[in-house]
């Protein structure tokens, strides 16, 4: 009986076979649509991998965007995501109640955000937290700390999510305006360690964004709408985290 590995790997080779596809859906996520789609993965929002053992990640060949490991709010305080937007988001153009906040932050550095607010993830060993450290721009001062991840919940979502990692790229093109791609190369990642993890998060390699907005409608109008809280690394970081590579030759 074949493994899943070799099941995937068979996929990857038929898929490729395709040569020029259309994009299945017309945004930043349409590469990963259409190969989980030519692969026969339906779409969901699963806390596991999307192939069996496996965890897929597509991207095309020549952007230099981050990938995204996994999604996950923080788990402080309760309603954190709320507590967040409020306190320290802005308004929505042309409204005086609803808020948003979208920023991307990293461990080794703070950032800007609407000049007012410099936001850094903070990695405290000793309790054993990621937090969400947010500072004063202009005189630095710690404004927050109150709201982040624990080391359970983050090694939890890495070995259950990304156990094994299975990425692929693409060639892209367009034809009368429609993207088309052909998926040229993949590369297995096995083993990943959470002090690893870490480590890059430590050094600036991780990139973590942050999208809540609020509903704007219904029952739900002025509620927080986590539109997905990331961990993100580019490709070329990967490696750092896994023990294990692999590159899938193409006959």
């Amino acid at each position: 009986m074949r493994s899943s590995k070799e099941r995937l790997i068979e996929k990857f080779e038929e898929i490729h076979k395709q040569g020029w596809v259309k994009s299945h859906r017309s945004n930043n996520t349409g590469i990963g649509k259409t190969f989980e789609d030519l692969a026969g993965v339906e779409e969901n929002n699963s806390e596991g991998p999307d192939f069996e053992e496996f965890e897929i990640k597509a991207h095309r060949e020549e952007a230099n965007s981050p990938i995204t490991l996994f999604t996950l709010a923080p788990t402080f305080p309760r309603q954190a995501n709320g507590y967040l937007k409020d306190r320290f988001g802005e308004f929505y153009p042309g409204s005086a109640t609803l808020k948003k906040l979208h920023t991307s932050m990293f461990g080794d550095r703070k950032n800007s955000y609407i000049g007012k607010y410099a936001f850094q993830l903070v990695n405290d060993r000793e309790n054993r937290l990621v937090k969400i450290a947010v500072f004063d721009l202009k005189t630095g001062n710690l404004l927050d700390d109150t709201v982040g991840y624990t080391y359970e919940k983050l090694k939890e979502k890495l070995f259950k999510k990304l156990n094994n990692l299975f990425c692929v790229s693409a060639d892209r093109r367009f034809i009368n305006g429609v993207e088309e791609f052909h998926f040229t190369n993949a590369i297995i990642y096995t083993k990943p360690s959470y002090e690893r993890f870490l480590d890059i998060l430590d050094e600036g390699k991780v990139q973590y964004d942050i999208r809540i907005g609020s509903y704007q409608s219904c029952d739900k109008y002025g509620m927080p709408h986590d539109h997905g809280s990331g961990f993100r690394v580019r490709e070329d970081y990967i490696l750092s985290l896994y023990e294990s590579m692999e590159f899938v030759n193409l006959e």
